[in-house]
């Protein structure tokens, strides 16, 4: 699919959150939901900002029913331990969720950015139920 198309089968949920250094958002995809991290995640309170987006996110996606989320990290250059936190928060939210309603995280890495996939693990040694790395 071209990126123009790519681009068009989007579908935007209003869900985003922006600082100067990064922003997320939730878009709609055919292939389903997915959360688009960019920039760097170095502030001393990213939770200030990411903690209600999460849960803006988890609410929108509880109320799909959609059993999984595509949560893109390629272009996300880093992310400090007090952003990884809101990540915790994320999956604490969802274990509150009864069995039917829960979704996994399926995060998708650049290999380029090594970090990645090494939090990434530790998170999902966290939560195996809940965590998928691709």
């Amino acid at each position: 699919m071209s990126e123009a198309k790519a681009k068009q089968a989007a579908s935007a949920t209003g869900v985003r959150m922006s600082d100067q250094k990064y922003s997320a958002e939730l878009v709609n995809e055919l292939e389903g939901p997915v959360v688009r991290f960019r920039g760097t995640i170095s502030t001393q309170s990213p939770s200030a900002l990411l903690n209600p987006f999460v849960d803006a996110v988890h609410e929108e996606l509880v109320k799909s029913g959609a059993p999984a989320v595509l949560v893109d990290f390629r272009e996300l250059e880093f992310c400090n331990s007090s952003g990884f936190k809101a990540f915790i928060h994320w999956i604490e939210r969802i274990q509150e969720v009864g069995e039917t309603g829960r979704y996994r995280l399926c995060f998708v890495t650049s290999p380029a950015r090594r970090w990645q996939r090494t939090s990434l693990l530790a998170l999902s040694c966290f939560a195996p139920n809940e965590v998928e790395l691709n």
